[in-house]
């Protein structure tokens, strides 16, 4: 098949991935708009925020991690809301809470409205970056999941490079003394919140959410003592078959199966609120979760791949249903191959954090004015400029970058680079300090920005998308909401501290500071060593690697879920 022809094959894949990942771009834009309207002075004008460098610091470090504070609050409630209502369901309330966020900062009066905002705002960000990245990871094979992945942070940058290049724009085009220079750039917001509602319309469920929903009504149905309906496309019988021949794995036989489906008429399978605008392709007797997987697929639902894909998908919700059984949530969180998982998604949530990161996200335009390049227009500029690297770096990763290296090595030789880096600027601002009461830009301060390209170069090529990939993808299902909060959860509290102390940090301890995130980026690399490797894994295939079946009980599962799905050929056994 053509190049061209996988595209068009993949349509609806990267339509779902793009607008999910989209939400992730107000999570930059948010990040990045505060640090860059901080600087503008119709904006210090408007709210009073005038005295020392420390105490604009501490109110621009506070307008900031409030968002922060709102991703933390709601990062609990967005995995349980996913695993009740639905991935799509909760990346819609989600885009509703960025609007109203949007809303009340841009018709904002007072600091506290702002903060008000803000918070609001964070309510939305922290849910939709949480179940974005988990969504992306729930839909796309294992070939293409780390580039998938990886457009969230590419939205992210692009969120940023918006931030700094608008702002960059009312700073030089609309008047210091008019609140329109602020007000564009906050109600800027509204647009990216009402692309990202609009856009989730186009967006079905994800298949293995669906495949969860019915093994759980296939558990209340067999309780009651009914038949249960066909996981895949009924077969049509064989001469002679009879309906004990016939019975699918999970209990039921086909004419079981088509009584089931016999009440009430046929209604075909919509994956989506906009698909009711279209006719459907789907197979009126294809259950939900296989007709949503053939959908995106863009194969039919009796196609081998797509069953093959499916029976696999099961068999891990099978071993999880069994499991429960035996055992509730809370033994299943201290089986020590899930406590691994989540101390990996915590440490990975900290070192991203601390990486240096966070202070050229959200303060870029304070970063590089500490460094010497102190002119607002100048600031905001460098900001920019970094934003450009950033997303530029970024679409390199998203089409290449994440498939050159593996997820471990890759990240450690990126935290090496790091830990070089910001030892370098520490020690180059220790022997030439900036002189805050005569501030220019000199042949030091303009070393020192490169190095900080440097740092947007090493972490959007490597560091960032390995951190953002990994936690998505080693939890099985039943596990993989709580893991994702805790994995955010982890990421925000460290955001709301980098936020929060950040510019204190800068104005107060100066080349000293720099040094944490060094120091930060040597042990990440060490620590990180010890995680194993999951570069082209299935999401079912990782479950063997952290030991939660063994591979030959697992190919078991695969083989009667195939055989209920009438594929004759077997399933390569998965390579450990």
């Amino acid at each position: 098949m053509s190049s061209k022809g996988a595209v068009m094959q993949q349509r609806r894949l990267l339509l779902a991935c793009t607008t999910v990942a989209f939400g992730c771009i107000l999570f930059g834009y948010d990040s990045g708009v505060m640090g860059a309207t901080i600087v503008l002075p119709s904006f210090d004008i408007k709210f009073g925020l005038v005295g020392s460098p420390l105490q604009v610091a501490k109110v621009a470090s506070d307008l900031t991690s409030f968002l922060t504070a709102g991703s933390i609050t709601v990062a609990p409630f967005a995995g349980l809301a996913a695993f009740y209502l639905g991935r799509r369901n909760t990346l819609t309330m989600s885009a509703v809470c960025l609007l109203i966020g949007a809303i009340v900062q841009t018709s904002a009066h007072t600091v506290a409205q702002l903060y008000a905002g803000r918070f609001v705002s964070g309510l939305g960000v922290g849910g939709s970056m949480q179940i974005s990245t988990m969504y992306i990871s729930e839909i796309t094979p294992p070939a293409l999941r780390g580039h998938a992945v990886t457009l969230a942070l590419l939205m992210i940058n692009v969120g940023s490079l918006l931030a700094y290049w608008i702002s960059f724009g009312v700073d030089r085009h609309v008047s210091v003394t008019s609140n329109a220079q602020w007000q564009i750039l906050l109600g800027f917001q509204i647009v990216l919140g009402g692309i990202f509602l609009i856009g989730l319309m186009f967006v079905p469920e994800s298949p293995r959410y669906r495949a969860l929903q019915q093994v759980r009504a296939e558990k209340t149905l067999r309780a009651q003592g009914l038949p249960l309906p066909p996981r895949f496309p009924l077969a049509p019988r064989r001469n002679g078959a009879s309906n004990e021949d016939e019975k699918n794995d999970n209990g039921s036989s086909n004419d079981d199966a088509a009584s089931t489906l016999s009440h009430g008429p046929t209604v075909p399978f919509r994956p989506s609120f906009v698909s009711y605008l279209f006719p459907s392709t789907t197979s009126p007797d294809a259950s939900p979760a296989i007709a949503t997987l053939a959908y995106i697929r863009d194969l039919p639902p009796t196609d081998d791949s797509v069953k093959t894909e499916m029976a696999e998908i099961f068999a891990q919700i099978d071993e999880l249903v069994a499991e429960r059984e035996k055992e509730s949530l809370w033994d299943a969180v201290k089986k020590p191959s899930n406590l691994k998982r989540f101390l990996i998604v915590i440490f990975c949530g900290t070192w991203q954090s601390w990486s240096g990161m966070t202070a050229l996200l959200y303060y870029a335009a304070t970063v590089f004015a500490s460094l010497g390049l102190s002119e607002t227009g100048v600031s905001l500029l460098a900001g920019g400029i970094f934003s450009v690297v950033c997303v530029v770096c970024a679409i390199i990763a998203s089409l290449w970058g994440i498939s050159l290296w593996s997820r471990i090595r890759g990240a450690q030789v990126a935290g090496l680079l790091l830990a070089i880096i910001f030892f370098t600027v520490s020690a180059i601002l220790a022997t030439h300090p900036v002189d805050s009461l005569n501030p220019h830009t000199t042949a030091s301060s303009i070393v020192l920005a490169a190095l900080m390209y440097l740092v947007g170069v090493v972490v959007t090529l490597g560091l960032g998308p390995i951190l953002l990939v990994y936690p998505t993808e080693i939890f099985p299902m039943g596990l993989r909401e709580a893991g994702q909060a805790v994995s955010l959860t982890s990421n925000w509290v460290h955001a709301f501290l980098g936020a929060k102390y950040i510019p204190i940090g800068m104005a107060s301890i100066g080349w000293k500071f720099w040094l944490v995130f060094g120091c930060t980026n040597v042990a990440g690399l060490i620590i990180y060593g010890f995680c194993p490797e999951t570069t082209g894994k299935t999401i079912e295939e990782i479950g063997i690697i952290f030991g939660d079946v063994d591979a030959d009980d697992r190919d078991a599962h695969i083989q009667a879920a195939l055989r209920a799905a009438k594929v004759s050929e077997k399933v390569p056994q998965p390579t450990v």
